[in-house]
């Protein structure tokens, strides 16, 4: 009966002390978690600005894709046109990721601005279209070049928190489009020219 009774006292001892470290372990756990969310889970008024400024430029790039392959005349801008909705299309989704992380509310509608410069386009002449289509998309890409590099200014570089390596990533992205986008231009430009020049 002892011996009975001193097993059941250890075995008693042994589920407390597994309760205890568990615990612990949990309490651990919510701290260490708090600890990560508090270092990385609140974006200042610049980020939360630049946050909604690519939701509008991803609609804008990928609106003037649409446009680019319905009415591009050269395959130079529908094949880039399709490659841009593919492109800001994926970063749409993971800006909106990276926006419920933050629990951030994304603009769902263009700025009057960009409204003003998709109704532009559609307004362009066929033979005009090409030059227009160029003329918007690194005007679109300039700005956003500009507005990442600007609010990139302001991360320390040491930042490796969600926000800054998406910016980071983004900005190199949106640098490499914009020389790409530039070269059509001065190709468009250079064959007009020797069209021009012919005639």
């Amino acid at each position: 009966m002892k011996k009975i009774g001193k097993a059941l006292g250890c075995i008693a001892a042994l589920a407390m002390l597994a309760s205890c470290s568990s615990g612990s372990d949990s309490q651990n756990n919510e701290q260490a978690g708090t600890v990560v969310v508090a270092t990385d889970s609140t974006l200042t008024e610049d980020n939360q600005e630049l946050l909604a400024f690519a939701a509008r430029n991803n609609m804008l790039q990928i609106e003037l894709g649409r446009l680019a392959t319905a009415h591009g005349a050269s395959e130079n801008v529908k094949t880039f046109g399709q490659e841009l909705i593919t492109w800001y299309s994926d970063k749409q989704q993971e800006l909106q990721t990276l926006a419920q992380q933050y629990n951030i509310t994304l603009p769902q509608q263009l700025a009057d601005d960009q409204s003003e410069q998709l109704k532009e386009l559609r307004e362009a002449n066929a033979r005009e279209f090409d030059q227009a289509y160029w003329d918007s998309v690194i005007e679109a890409q300039k700005e956003a070049v500009d507005e990442f590099d600007d609010e990139l200014k302001r991360v320390e570089d040491t930042n490796a928190s969600a926000f800054s390596i998406w910016a980071r990533n983004t900005l190199q992205e949106l640098r490499a489009q914009l020389v790409q986008a530039e070269a059509h231009e001065l190709e468009l430009k250079n064959r007009d020219g020797g069209i021009t020049e012919s005639l």
